[in-house]
């Protein structure tokens, strides 16, 4: 079962952005842990078959690893996950992860996105946080940059939004220019033509650009703004709809227990 098929999901049309609020169905969480880290094992390891059959192998019972392949699978996987006390590694790689794994099911105002780029070996990693593309009529495509946040208690949604919209703002340039490699070799040739484009797109504003936000937040959906993605707007209020804005608030009552399942997955295939 594919991951958004484990959550609620509430769409927001608004002029400040299409949004979505997604959690947990009751008793999900388990199987949300197992696809994340089954998630996480897939991106890290996609270019190393050995490696990850090794992890899938161990995982469901096979023998232990030689101690070479275990301090490889250490040095990709545990990254954000090595300290089980770092809740903020933790909580953040685990928001960030679950936008990879919704974000190419969520169908906002540009459609379903073609491609999911998520190019972030770990959360502390500098630069943007994933890339979604979009069909734009034959053959053109369209994209938008996202970046993902983890919310605690010590500030508000909004805030989160609007800090990470100005990153975003500051930073779009730099950032799309260090996933144009990714996108250079993707294999799809429209990708690679837009790949050659999407710095330019991206500073004019074009139509074909946009932008989004998630947040992964323990906040009660009963308590969430009303328009957390307000800053959104004004940052990127040159857009000419909200079609090109867009929002994603991931609500899981315990972050942390989250985590830490997830952790607990991966080291189901290392130790």
């Amino acid at each position: 079962m594919e991951m958004i098929n484990h959550f609620d999901i509430m769409r927001t049309q608004h002029n400040d952005a299409w949004w979505f609020l997604v959690s947990p169905m009751i008793g999900h969480e388990d199987s949300i842990a197992v696809l994340t880290a089954e998630s996480i094992v897939h991106k890290l390891l996609h270019h190393m078959p050995v490696d990850l059959g090794a992890w899938f192998a161990r995982r469901n019972g096979g023998p232990p690893h030689s101690l070479i392949r275990k301090a490889s699978l250490e040095a990709f996987l545990m990254v954000d996950f090595k300290n089980e006390h770092n809740e903020t590694q933790l909580q953040g790689a685990i928001a960030e992860h679950l936008w990879a794994s919704l974000a190419g099911d969520i169908e906002g105002g540009w459609g379903r996105p073609l491609h999911i780029e998520h190019q972030h070996f770990s959360v502390i990693d500098h630069g943007g946080d994933g890339l979604s593309i979009y069909e734009f009529g034959a053959p053109n495509l369209r994209f938008r940059l996202w970046e993902s946040k983890r919310h605690d208690a010590t500030t508000s949604v909004t805030n989160v939004v609007t800090k990470a919209a100005g990153q975003i703002n500051d930073n779009g340039t730099r950032y799309l220019a260090r996933m144009t490699k990714a996108l250079q070799t993707h294999g799809d040739p429209r990708i690679e033509i837009l790949s050659g484009r999407i710095v330019d797109l991206w500073s004019e504003r074009d139509h074909a650009s946009g932008v989004g936000v998630s947040v992964g937040t323990t906040t009660p959906i009963e308590d969430l703004p009303i328009r957390p993605f307000q800053g959104l707007c004004k940052a990127f209020a040159i857009y000419p709809s909200p079609d090109n804005r867009e929002g994603l608030i991931i609500q899981i009552s315990n972050l942390q227990a989250l985590a830490l399942l997830v952790r607990a997955e991966l080291l189901k295939g290392i130790n």
